[in-house]
Protein backbone atom coordinates (compact mmCIF):
# COMPACT_ATOMS: atom_id res chain seq x y z
CA UNK A 1 0.00 0.00 0.00
CA UNK A 2 1.00 3.13 -0.49
CA UNK A 3 0.83 6.19 1.47
CA UNK A 4 -0.95 8.74 -0.39
CA UNK A 5 1.16 12.12 -0.98
CA UNK A 6 1.12 14.94 1.49
CA UNK A 7 -0.12 17.77 0.10
CA UNK A 8 2.25 20.67 0.41
CA UNK A 9 2.04 24.11 1.93
CA UNK A 10 4.17 26.95 2.66
CA UNK A 11 3.37 29.79 5.71
CA UNK A 12 3.14 33.43 4.12
CA UNK A 13 2.84 36.65 6.23
CA UNK A 14 4.66 39.47 6.98
CA UNK A 15 6.24 38.35 10.44
CA UNK A 16 8.59 36.59 8.07
CA UNK A 17 9.35 39.27 5.95
CA UNK A 18 12.64 39.86 8.01
CA UNK A 19 13.51 36.70 8.66
CA UNK A 20 13.36 35.66 4.74
CA UNK A 21 15.29 39.06 4.03
CA UNK A 22 18.43 38.02 6.54
CA UNK A 23 18.59 34.78 5.18
CA UNK A 24 19.17 35.43 1.84
CA UNK A 25 22.42 37.82 3.06
CA UNK A 26 23.78 34.79 4.49
CA UNK A 27 26.73 33.20 3.35
CA UNK A 28 25.73 29.49 1.27
CA UNK A 29 26.83 27.39 4.25
CA UNK A 30 24.82 29.46 6.73
CA UNK A 31 21.89 29.26 4.26
CA UNK A 32 20.74 25.68 5.62
CA UNK A 33 17.75 26.58 7.98
CA UNK A 34 19.30 25.12 11.54
CA UNK A 35 22.30 27.52 10.40
CA UNK A 36 20.47 30.33 9.37
CA UNK A 37 18.28 30.08 12.55
CA UNK A 38 21.12 30.25 14.55
CA UNK A 39 23.07 33.49 13.19
CA UNK A 40 20.02 35.16 13.70
CA UNK A 41 19.71 34.18 17.03
CA UNK A 42 22.90 35.23 17.97
CA UNK A 43 22.08 38.61 15.88
CA UNK A 44 18.58 39.24 17.49
CA UNK A 45 20.54 38.90 21.38
CA UNK A 46 23.01 40.88 20.14
CA UNK A 47 20.81 44.15 19.00
CA UNK A 48 18.76 43.40 22.02
CA UNK A 49 21.65 43.63 24.68
CA UNK A 50 23.77 46.16 22.27
CA UNK A 51 21.37 48.24 20.36
CA UNK A 52 18.94 48.15 23.57
CA UNK A 53 21.68 48.05 25.85
CA UNK A 54 22.94 51.69 24.88
CA UNK A 55 19.30 52.78 24.54
CA UNK A 56 18.48 52.08 28.33
CA UNK A 57 21.76 53.69 29.07
CA UNK A 58 20.96 56.83 27.59
CA UNK A 59 18.07 56.92 29.47
CA UNK A 60 19.26 56.27 32.27
CA UNK A 61 21.56 59.59 31.93
CA UNK A 62 18.88 61.56 30.54
CA UNK A 63 16.96 60.88 34.16
CA UNK A 64 20.01 61.50 35.90
CA UNK A 65 20.25 64.42 34.94
CA UNK A 66 16.97 65.67 35.74
CA UNK A 67 17.82 65.46 39.01
CA UNK A 68 21.79 66.85 39.19
CA UNK A 69 22.10 69.45 36.79
CA UNK A 70 18.99 70.01 34.38
CA UNK A 71 17.80 73.58 34.37
CA UNK A 72 14.62 74.42 32.56
CA UNK A 73 13.89 77.66 30.40
CA UNK A 74 12.64 79.52 33.13
CA UNK A 75 16.18 78.83 35.58
CA UNK A 76 14.13 76.35 37.88
CA UNK A 77 15.65 72.63 38.12
CA UNK A 78 15.97 70.75 41.19
CA UNK A 79 19.23 71.06 42.64
CA UNK A 80 18.75 74.77 41.69
CA UNK A 81 15.42 74.94 43.72
CA UNK A 82 17.01 73.06 47.03
CA UNK A 83 19.55 75.72 46.71
CA UNK A 84 16.82 78.56 46.37
CA UNK A 85 14.67 77.57 49.29
CA UNK A 86 17.72 77.65 51.79
CA UNK A 87 18.39 80.86 50.28
CA UNK A 88 14.63 82.06 51.22
CA UNK A 89 15.10 80.11 54.47
CA UNK A 90 18.52 82.08 55.83
CA UNK A 91 17.03 85.68 54.55
CA UNK A 92 13.72 84.65 56.79
CA UNK A 93 15.96 83.26 59.74
CA UNK A 94 18.01 86.73 59.38
CA UNK A 95 15.14 88.60 59.89
CA UNK A 96 12.85 86.63 62.65
CA UNK A 97 16.25 86.64 64.84
CA UNK A 98 15.80 90.54 65.05
CA UNK A 99 12.31 90.11 66.32
CA UNK A 100 12.53 86.89 68.71
CA UNK A 101 15.85 86.86 69.23
CA UNK A 102 18.96 84.75 68.75
CA UNK A 103 18.10 82.84 71.93
CA UNK A 104 14.63 81.81 70.95
CA UNK A 105 14.30 78.13 70.58
CA UNK A 106 12.18 78.29 67.13
CA UNK A 107 14.58 80.03 65.84
CA UNK A 108 17.38 77.58 66.89
CA UNK A 109 15.81 75.11 65.65
CA UNK A 110 14.79 76.31 62.01
CA UNK A 111 19.43 77.80 62.01
CA UNK A 112 19.89 74.18 63.01
CA UNK A 113 18.00 72.53 60.16
CA UNK A 114 19.40 75.08 57.73
CA UNK A 115 22.82 73.82 58.69
CA UNK A 116 21.72 70.18 58.41
CA UNK A 117 20.65 70.99 54.57
CA UNK A 118 23.67 73.06 54.05
CA UNK A 119 26.20 70.53 54.99
CA UNK A 120 24.41 67.89 53.21
CA UNK A 121 23.71 70.08 49.85
CA UNK A 122 26.87 69.07 47.96
CA UNK A 123 26.24 64.99 48.60
CA UNK A 124 23.04 65.18 45.66
CA UNK A 125 21.68 62.25 47.66
CA UNK A 126 17.90 62.36 47.12
CA UNK A 127 16.64 60.65 50.15
CA UNK A 128 19.10 62.58 52.32
CA UNK A 129 17.99 65.96 50.47
CA UNK A 130 14.07 65.13 50.68
CA UNK A 131 14.24 64.68 54.47
CA UNK A 132 16.18 67.37 55.62
CA UNK A 133 14.19 69.86 53.49
CA UNK A 134 11.47 68.70 54.98
CA UNK A 135 12.61 69.16 58.44
CA UNK A 136 13.76 72.90 56.90
CA UNK A 137 10.53 73.69 55.71
CA UNK A 138 8.58 72.68 58.96
CA UNK A 139 11.72 74.51 60.98
CA UNK A 140 11.14 77.59 58.98
CA UNK A 141 7.20 77.26 59.16
CA UNK A 142 7.07 77.23 62.98
CA UNK A 143 9.61 80.18 63.71
CA UNK A 144 7.65 82.45 61.05
CA UNK A 145 4.18 82.07 63.04
CA UNK A 146 6.33 82.59 65.97
CA UNK A 147 7.87 86.10 64.45
CA UNK A 148 4.75 86.87 62.81
CA UNK A 149 3.03 87.56 65.98
CA UNK A 150 5.49 89.49 67.61
CA UNK A 151 7.22 91.20 65.05
CA UNK A 152 6.10 95.10 64.45
CA UNK A 153 3.93 96.22 60.59
CA UNK A 154 7.77 96.47 59.31
CA UNK A 155 9.55 93.40 60.00
CA UNK A 156 6.05 91.36 59.68
CA UNK A 157 5.81 92.52 55.86
CA UNK A 158 9.55 91.75 55.45
CA UNK A 159 8.92 88.21 57.29
CA UNK A 160 5.69 87.59 55.14
CA UNK A 161 7.25 88.26 51.69
CA UNK A 162 10.44 85.96 52.61
CA UNK A 163 7.79 83.35 53.76
CA UNK A 164 6.20 83.77 50.60
CA UNK A 165 9.11 83.62 48.84
CA UNK A 166 9.46 80.04 50.76
CA UNK A 167 6.98 78.49 50.02
CA UNK A 168 6.45 79.68 46.45
CA UNK A 169 9.97 76.92 46.71
CA UNK A 170 8.88 74.47 48.39
CA UNK A 171 5.97 74.21 46.10
CA UNK A 172 7.98 74.10 42.77
CA UNK A 173 10.19 71.62 44.62
CA UNK A 174 6.83 69.00 45.31
CA UNK A 175 6.31 69.45 41.40
CA UNK A 176 9.55 68.87 40.13
CA UNK A 177 10.82 65.76 42.78
CA UNK A 178 6.80 64.26 41.42
CA UNK A 179 7.72 64.59 38.15
CA UNK A 180 11.03 63.29 38.69
CA UNK A 181 10.21 60.42 40.49
CA UNK A 182 7.82 59.27 37.91
CA UNK A 183 10.44 59.45 35.60
CA UNK A 184 12.67 57.45 37.88
CA UNK A 185 10.30 54.99 38.86
CA UNK A 186 9.37 54.26 34.65
CA UNK A 187 13.13 53.36 34.37
CA UNK A 188 13.66 51.53 37.41
CA UNK A 189 10.51 49.18 36.05
CA UNK A 190 12.58 48.92 32.78
CA UNK A 191 16.20 48.24 34.05
CA UNK A 192 14.66 45.93 36.47
CA UNK A 193 12.63 43.60 34.25
CA UNK A 194 13.91 41.01 31.36
CA UNK A 195 16.05 42.10 29.19
CA UNK A 196 16.36 45.34 30.85
CA UNK A 197 18.52 43.70 33.64
CA UNK A 198 20.70 42.26 31.38
CA UNK A 199 21.23 44.93 29.48
CA UNK A 200 22.09 46.99 32.58
CA UNK A 201 24.31 44.95 33.79
CA UNK A 202 26.23 44.82 30.62
CA UNK A 203 26.08 48.38 30.15
CA UNK A 204 27.14 49.26 33.55
CA UNK A 205 24.11 51.91 34.23
CA UNK A 206 23.14 52.47 38.10
CA UNK A 207 20.49 52.46 39.97
CA UNK A 208 18.68 55.81 40.10
CA UNK A 209 17.83 57.49 43.21
CA UNK A 210 14.13 58.90 43.91
CA UNK A 211 12.76 61.01 46.40
CA UNK A 212 11.20 58.55 49.34
CA UNK A 213 8.31 60.66 51.39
Amino acid sequence: MQLEQQESFEIKGPQLEVFGEAETRLPAAAKKRPAALAVLAVAIVASVLGIGGAQLKGQWRETSEIYTSQIDDYGNGIQQDFSNQADAAASLIRIASAVVGTDDADLQAAQTALDNWNEAADRKDANEQYTLNQQLYTAVDTLYTAAADEADSKAKGQLTDLYDSFVSSQMILDRETAAYNQEADSYLKLASGFPGGVQAALWGVKDIPTFEP
